[in-house]
């Protein structure tokens, strides 16, 4: 979906939106059905204020077993738009704490289907767990820990780490 700059008010444009789960915006964040929201559009000169919320879900592996599992989205976007040619190509600029929430376009429209999927990737989260007890993978099978196909014994000692364990104080575990 685009939407041209031209058209929009000056009193601004609310924007309902859904990012069906096939298409190629939504297939590249994986997800699992419909991607809604909503965003008031304000324009002030060349820019854009844009401001609004976007909910779905995504299927995330898990970083530490990798099962595959289904993550709600639910976040507030509050984005300023300005044109590309405001930055003096060429020049060197310190960003403020206030830059970071800046994007740049090119052109007289705006990608919403992109501007989406950037939202929704900025809001998963960078090791996405199946739960904060995961376990992760058996160093021995390879397996989830604590499934049933997992039975190794998570007690024993890498053989090159045993020289180690006669530096251990054998008054340690009795003290604590």
């Amino acid at each position: 979906m685009f939407l041209r700059l031209g058209e929009v008010p000056a009193e601004g444009l609310n924007v309902e939106f859904s990012l069906e789960s096939d298409a190629p915006a939504a297939k590249s964040i994986n997800a699992d059905g419909p991607v809604k929201g909503t965003f008031r559009i304000e324009k002030t000169g060349s820019q854009l204020l844009i401001k609004g919320s976007v909910s779905g879900y995504v299927r995330l592996d898990c970083s530490r077993c990798l099962t595959s599992n289904r993550y709600k989205i639910e976040e507030k976007i509050s984005v300023e738009l300005r044109p590309l040619s405001d930055t003096g190509e060429g020049e060197e600029m310190e960003l403020a704490s206030d830059d970071l929430d800046v994007e740049y376009f090119r052109g007289d429209s705006l990608d919403l289907d992109h501007f989406i999927e950037e939202q929704v990737r900025l809001a998963l989260p960078m090791k996405p767990l199946c739960s904060e007890e995961c376990g992760g993978l058996c160093p021995s099978c390879g397996e989830a820990t604590g499934s049933d196909v997992c039975t190794c014994n998570v007690e024993d000692i890498d053989p090159r780490w045993e020289a180690l364990e006669s530096l251990r104080d054998p008054d340690r575990d009795k003290k604590s």
